[in-house]
């Protein structure tokens, strides 16, 4: 933006001093961020949204997004932030070359209807604990709709065919996977972890599958179908290249052991037994073969065998 401290920058010799205080020269981030206008609109805004707004860089004012909050709030928040970086510089504009009065009183009103416009334009959804904030806002409630919660159901493989799920897991830059076989009857057949070291999520998602791929042929398991939640992970069952180059001899032997392969993607919601099993990873060393689900995979095992959905939310 062309404030002073950048027309500078630029070359331009000027003579500088902030439209709204008149104490010091204008920069960025006194203009945006240090000036007692400023700080007051940033101060409303943070009372507004029930909030602390951190205005020591312009990066830091996105930090009081909520993590876990629906959409249609996330919106507003992002409305609010962006529209009172607007309307300080077009203030500033104002003052500067049109000598128009500026006050703070109107400049809150100014700011108000423009994100109540984006709040009400939101194609983002809210939850009922919702309404105090978006009532302080004038903004109309987008609940959201039962046709876009879909329900997510395990289904089990149609004999001869056995079903392993597979999922992988970094936390810290530290990988794991896991999966599990089941049958026809959705009985379990065999599971496992293992513990991958230093990896991508993605590296640890195909490393389950050729683990999987090799547990079958060793147990004579000859017509797999393999599901995973990660669809850029199964897209190597149709590109090799995809497939790391420290990986690609093991996963060419896999894939020529005899074992006929298909590959299906399922929602996360309905891989809670791998994605578990791979969380364990983190814990153990090297492969592990379970023939008996660890405690915290058993809810899960039978919610899927008994045909209970899980829910994915919008």
């Amino acid at each position: 933006m062309p404030t002073d401290e950048n027309l500078r920058a630029w070359g331009c010799v000027i003579v500088s001093v902030c439209c709204f205080c008149l104490i010091t020269d204008e920069t960025s981030k006194h203009l945006f961020l240090k000036c007692p206008f400023a700080i007051s609109l940033w101060n409303w805004l943070g009372s507004k949204l029930d909030c602390t707004i951190d205005k020591s860089s312009v990066l830091s004012l996105l930090s009081c997004i909520l993590i876990a909050c629906s959409s249609q709030v996330s919106d507003i928040f992002v409305a609010g932030i962006v529209h009172t970086l607007h309307i300080i510089w077009i203030s500033r504009n104002s003052m500067r070359f049109s000598s128009d009065t500026v006050t703070l009183h109107a400049s809150k009103v100014r700011l108000h209807s423009a994100i109540a416009m984006s709040g009400n334009l939101s194609t983002g959804e809210c939850i009922p604990s919702d309404r105090p904030l978006l009532d302080s806002f004038s903004v109309s409630m987008h609940h959201r709709q039962m046709s876009d919660i879909i329900p997510v159901i395990w289904k089990v493989p149609s004999p001869p065919w056995l079903k392993v799920n597979i999922d992988g897991s970094v936390i810290g830059n530290h990988a794991a996977c896991g999966g599990l076989f089941r049958d026809h009857l959705g009985s379990l057949l065999g599971a496992f972890t293992c513990n991958l070291d230093n990896d991508y999520v993605f590296n640890s998602e195909v490393m389950g599958f050729i683990i999987a791929l090799e547990f079958a042929a060793q147990n004579g398991w000859n017509r797999l179908w393999l599901e995973s939640d990660s669809t850029s992970a199964l897209m190597v069952f149709n590109n090799i290249s995809l497939v790391s180059i420290l990986m690609r001899n093991r996963w060419h032997n896999a894939r020529h052991r005899g074992v006929q392969v298909i590959s299906s993607h399922i929602f996360r919601e309905g891989n809670c037994c791998a994605d578990k099993l791979a969380t364990i990873g983190h814990a153990v060393h090297d492969t592990v073969w379970f023939t008996l689900l660890p405690h915290d995979v058993t809810s899960d095992f039978f919610r899927d065998r008994v045909g209970l959905p899980n829910y994915r939310f919008p």
